[in-house]
């Protein structure tokens, strides 16, 4: 959120609250890739743009539901578990030989931490799911994904504003939408910024 004490929650626009330094993801983009990408910036979504850079869609958990959901089939046994790893995870070997994931995001970042006790009485912070990794609001088992591009699972109507519109119409779209997230676009239909919930919520909180 762009610093904007000077204003009302009146008087602030999206402009005021977007955050600019977003990832975009090519509508080509393998899907397996595009999961790395919201990973690694632990992020919940993204605007999708195509070779011009404008925006045509957005890719969400939401989108690796529903194709968790389409590929589902409950008349097969179920395949078994690849190994899949997250980037902020490392192997760590303790002093009676046993071998543990540790985590190194910091204390009470990810929600499958635990901490443990080695045998020296070393304090460790270790991944409870080594083979899963978290964002944001689901475990996103990264290795899984098809390689399919990003613009056959992307929600192809994304929901874009003007930097100018206030944030009461931007509060009013998301609640309409169901979205928590709208995408700011210039009159290009290029993607420049994204204003939140939390960013709706964080402006409500500093207003007087």
């Amino acid at each position: 959120m762009r610093a904007a004490t000077m204003k009302s929650l009146n008087e602030m626009t999206a402009d005021d609250l977007m955050a600019s330094d977003i990832v975009l993801l090519p509508e080509d983009l393998p899907l397996r890739q595009a999961a790395r990408l919201l990973l690694k910036n632990q992020i919940g979504g993204a605007p999708v743009v195509d070779s011009q850079g404008r925006c045509v869609g957005v890719l969400s958990s939401i989108d690796f539901l529903r194709l968790a959901e389409r590929r589902a089939d409950v008349t097969k046994p179920a395949p078994p578990a690849l190994p899949i790893t997250c980037s902020f995870q490392t192997k760590h070997r303790t002093a009676d030989g046993r071998e543990v994931i540790l985590c190194q995001l910091a204390p009470g970042t990810c929600p499958i931490q635990a901490e443990q006790t080695g045998p020296d009485r070393e304090k460790m912070l270790v991944c409870s799911q080594p083979h899963c990794v978290m964002a944001d609001w689901q475990v996103v088992e990264v290795e899984k994904p098809p390689q399919d591009e990003v613009r056959q699972f992307m929600t192809a109507v994304p929901v874009t504003v003007t930097p100018a519109i206030s944030i009461r119409d931007v509060a009013r779209m998301m609640i309409e939408a169901h979205v928590h997230r709208v995408i700011v676009v210039d009159d290009d239909q290029r993607p420049i910024g994204i204003v939140s919930s939390t960013d709706l919520l964080a402006a409500l909180a500093a207003s007087k």
